[in-house]
């Protein structure tokens, strides 16, 4: 199957989906991940290179196929973001997509929600046959239910040989990580997957939101 995972910012694979996304490849998928904005984050924009290499090394390291787009941190366009994720969808006729959830509270994370569950629409020609939508330390659990909605996981999957490949992709983010007990420090990021992990009687998972799902 063709799979798309469609994230705002280099790093957003990392500390989200990783090992779902490495589980995936593994299996015989093919894999691409997008990063919709170039990591210049407000006040740290000298960050940007680095992170971009980060991204394009993690995702050789995850097996799947990098798309980087050029666009600013916070600055995301959701014309823009409706446009390119949508050219991507019809380029790549991705079986599946993963993006964020609209329940978080970034707005590049928001706008690329959106944007993804537009490119998806179940068009009666879309080769889209199931959109989930992911969690993202430091942004989804901070919303605290007040964006409309909660993000609401009903799929979990079992990253329990995978989570050293998702701690190893964070690592490469020097710039994003922070100290214990920081929702973005590695700890933190291992403690969540134990927790997704234990809700369904497993070492570690990675919670998804099923949207809709074709069959």
């Amino acid at each position: 199957m063709k799979i798309l995972f469609a994230l705002a910012h280099p790093d957003d694979e990392s500390y989200g989906p990783a090992g779902t996304i490495a589980k995936l490849a593994k299996s015989g998928h093919q894999v691409w991940v997008l990063s919709m904005c170039k990591g210049d984050r407000p006040g740290a924009e000298e960050v940007s290179p680095a992170r971009q290499t980060a991204f394009m090394l993690n995702c050789q390291r995850l097996n799947a196929m990098p798309i980087l787009l050029q666009n600013s941190d916070v600055h995301l366009d959701y014309h823009v973001a409706v446009k390119e994720i949508s050219r991507m969808v019809t380029s790549i006729k991705p079986d599946i997509v993963y993006t964020h959830s609209t329940a978080d509270i970034h707005p590049d994370h928001r706008v690329t929600a959106e944007a993804t569950m537009i490119a998806c629409r179940p068009k009666p020609e879309s080769t889209v046959q199931k959109l989930y939508m992911c969690e993202l330390p430091a942004a989804t659990e901070w919303a605290f239910g007040k964006m409309g909605h909660t993000f609401n996981p009903n799929v979990f999957v079992d990253i329990s040989d995978f989570i050293s490949i998702k701690t190893q992709c964070i690592q490469q983010y020097s710039s994003e990580i922070y100290e214990y007990p920081d929702a973005r420090s590695i700890q933190s990021a291992e403690t969540m997957a134990m927790n997704r992990g234990k809700q369904i009687g497993v070492k570690y998972a990675e919670a998804f939101e099923l949207v809709y799902e074709r069959s």
